[in-house]
């Protein structure tokens, strides 16, 4: 059995490799939804990404309300993913990992911004002003660099040969 052409241009990044090509990715977006588990049901939720892509190192830290529910669904080490999506840079990214609650005020402090008033009214006073920490172990990763351009080119090239066309790349991510 032979490859097909999708998956023969499939790579697979691990390590310092794959550290790179989450900061590549990563200042494609800002907002990411992040999904949780409660026994068979899954919760998805809209959270802002803290800090700049290039400071990645496996972590990724999210303002929440500590009244949330989605504190209960990571608690004991529950499998988290993030979902990322930027059609206008056709980029697409999955993190898997694990998030928790952490208390530290000097990191709030360095990531809090005026904006967050929204939410939190009393700034980082506010009583229920908390953190998350996500901890990615693996992803998963879609991109065309040459955007809606590369697509396009493939389509043409598919619609004309009768064969796949490669409109990106894929590939999967060990941290």
């Amino acid at each position: 059995m032979t490859d097909t052409p999708s998956k023969a241009h499939e790579e697979h990044f691990s390590g310092t490799e794959a550290v790179e090509k989450v900061r590549a990715l990563l200042k494609h977006f800002r907002c990411t939804m992040m999904v949780t588990r409660k026994g068979a049901d899954l919760h998805s939720r809209p959270m802002t990404l803290l800090g700049d892509a290039e400071d990645f190192d496996d972590t990724l830290w999210f303002f929440t309300d500590n009244r949330s529910g989605k504190l209960d669904e990571i608690a004991g080490g529950q499998p988290v993913w993030l979902l990322f999506q930027s059609d206008d840079k056709s980029a697409y990214l999955e993190l898997a990992g694990r998030a928790s609650e952490i208390e530290d005020r000097k990191r709030m402090a360095e990531f809090y911004t005026p904006l967050m008033k929204t939410w939190f009214p009393d700034g980082l006073e506010d009583p229920h002003l908390g953190m998350l920490r996500f901890d990615a172990e693996s992803g998963r990763f879609w991109e065309s660099p040459g955007g809606m351009l590369q697509v396009l080119a493939a389509f043409t090239k598919s619609a004309l040969t009768g064969t796949p066309g490669k409109a990106g790349n894929t590939g999967s991510l060990s941290l």
